[in-house]
């Protein structure tokens, strides 16, 4: 299962420049093709908002993340974790991304 930070809750959607602060995340399915939309609760946190995301990632089973930039303190857990990080274009829908890793 992959995550995307999505700007909004479907597949049209484009990738969130944010990381951690995204409104969104897509959980999708490699082997299934399909997509999951969870609300990430904690964008508004006041601080260690990138190593909570990546702490929640990984307790609902992600082993990628496919974004257009992760912060120093999320790239650290996301890697203590063991989930790979790939850097997309911005500009980029869910949909758009999502179609490459099925292919």
């Amino acid at each position: 299962m992959v995550a995307i930070p999505a700007s909004a809750n479907n597949p049209d959607a484009f990738v969130d420049e944010r990381f951690a602060r995204c409104p969104y995340f897509c959980f999708f399915d490699k082997k299934t093709g399909n997509f999951d939309f969870k609300e990430n609760k904690i964008k508004d946190a006041l601080g260690g908002v990138g190593p909570q995301v990546a702490e929640f990632l990984a307790n609902n089973g992600i082993v990628a993340v496919y974004a257009c930039e992760v912060g120093p303190k999320a790239k650290i857990t996301l890697e203590k974790l063991n989930i790979t990080i790939t850097i997309v274009n911005a500009n980029q829908t869910i949909k758009q991304i999502t179609s490459l890793l099925t292919n």
